[in-house]
């Protein structure tokens, strides 16, 4: 772009940056998660959290892309837009975000049922 890498543009870079920082939180939070089960925990806030947090980072690491190359990432060849579509998915399924939000309201913070 402009005769320079398209990576010395801020406006590249801190989305990029963002995203991948979000998803490395998450996968963090996987791994606690994996390792509260191993020693015996049944407490799902861990679990859920890793959920949460990675459904959140992927669709925002989607969005980053599709930023990234504007209205050519519609374009099929360059595969953004097929891995935007399938960043959407975790945040409804198999349990929706709103769903998580509503247990960990309820069962970690003692707030009243909402549903």
């Amino acid at each position: 772009m402009f005769g320079r890498p398209i990576g010395m543009n801020q406006g590249i870079q801190f989305p990029l940056a963002t995203a991948f920082t979000e998803l490395r939180a998450a996968s963090l939070m996987r791994w606690h998660a994996a390792k509260v089960f191993q020693e015996g925990s049944r407490d799902g806030f861990y679990a859920n959290t890793a959920k949460l947090l990675s459904s959140k980072a992927l669709w925002n690491a989607a969005n980053a892309a599709m930023d990234t190359f504007g209205g050519a990432g519609l374009a099929s060849e360059y595969g953004i837009e097929q891995k935007f579509r399938a960043a959407r998915g975790p945040l409804i399924a198999p349990i929706s975000t709103n769903l998580v939000l509503a247990g960990i309201a309820h069962r970690d913070l003692g707030m009243p049922k909402s549903f």
